[in-house]
């Protein structure tokens, strides 16, 4: 990643969590990371897509951290376990990660909402593959009850904790909530009893993509595609249509003047149309 969209990605992350996603406009990014408009979409085809990267950035780094901390140790010690659990949460913390989420909630925004979803299921997986490698394949059919048991007792620990104002280390909370697993973990393979099937992961993590993400996907494909053999005053009408496309409430009347303007282009104008009037 270059440094110049790093800089427009960070003060777009700054924006966010300040104002929040929809109440921030690409105007104020464009203003306040000295980018023009033409720079923006080369480097993110909509907002949404922006804190898109955003997110994965984050991931990344989550996961280069937790490489680090394993490395030279088997996965199955459940010190470095520890520490990797530890890692998430510090990067949670130094990215501002609630306030951005509850940003998205707050938008009411579907869409916006599956991505967050999206978030918590890959962090989810990464956990049941983890209790897997710490426990053993035998565990494998109920890893995801335990995946589930394990974040439900760490998230409401950490949450009364806080609301009780107690100091206890992080460390100290998610070695409790670990030894609680591994004394459930015999128990449940005794019983044979398994809440969720494992396969639900993959199933939730596909319907995340929505259709209509799909769709919008398709649409600024296309555009883009156009904006590399526009001329100048085209690149300015598929600039503002791009952008009129990602506010909050497309406005149809102003779409179809640009379409108008931008001339016989009729597979842009039904990729429009499918999605705005979905």
């Amino acid at each position: 990643m270059n440094d110049r969209k790093k800089h427009v990605m960070e003060i777009a992350h700054t924006l966010f969590v300040e104002k929040g996603f929809m109440e921030t406009s690409v105007q104020e990014i464009l203003e306040k990371s000295g980018i023009s408009k033409g720079t923006f979409y080369n480097y993110f085809p909509s907002k949404k897509e922006l804190l898109i990267n955003i997110f994965e950035k984050i991931q990344a780094e989550t996961e280069r951290r937790r490489i680090e901390v394993l490395a030279g140790k088997k996965k199955s010690d459940k010190n470095a376990f520890i520490k990797q659990i530890q890692v998430k949460m510090e990067v949670g913390m130094e990215n501002k990660l609630f306030a951005l989420f509850n940003s998205v909630l707050l938008s009411e925004d579907e869409e916006l909402k599956k991505i967050v979803q999206r978030y918590h299921l890959d962090e989810l997986k990464w956990l049941q593959q983890r209790i897997v490698d710490i426990f053993g394949q035998h565990v494998q059919p109920y890893s995801l009850d335990l995946a589930v048991l394990f974040y439900g007792m760490l998230h409401n620990a950490l949450h009364f904790s806080t609301n009780a104002d107690v100091k206890i280390e992080i460390d100290k909370i998610i070695t409790y909530m670990l030894n609680r697993i591994d004394n459930m973990v015999p128990s449940v393979i005794a019983s044979k009893e398994q809440l969720f099937d494992i396969q639900l992961l993959t199933r939730l993590n596909s319907k995340t993509l929505s259709k209509r993400r799909q769709k919008i996907e398709k649409l600024f494909h296309k555009i883009d595609i156009l904006l590399s053999n526009a001329n100048g005053k085209q690149k300015e009408l598929l600039l503002f249509l791009k952008e009129e496309l990602q506010s909050p409430v497309p406005r149809k009347a102003v779409i179809q003047a640009v379409l108008k303007e931008l001339g016989q282009k009729k597979d842009l104008e039904i990729l429009v149309f499918d999605v705005i009037e979905e």
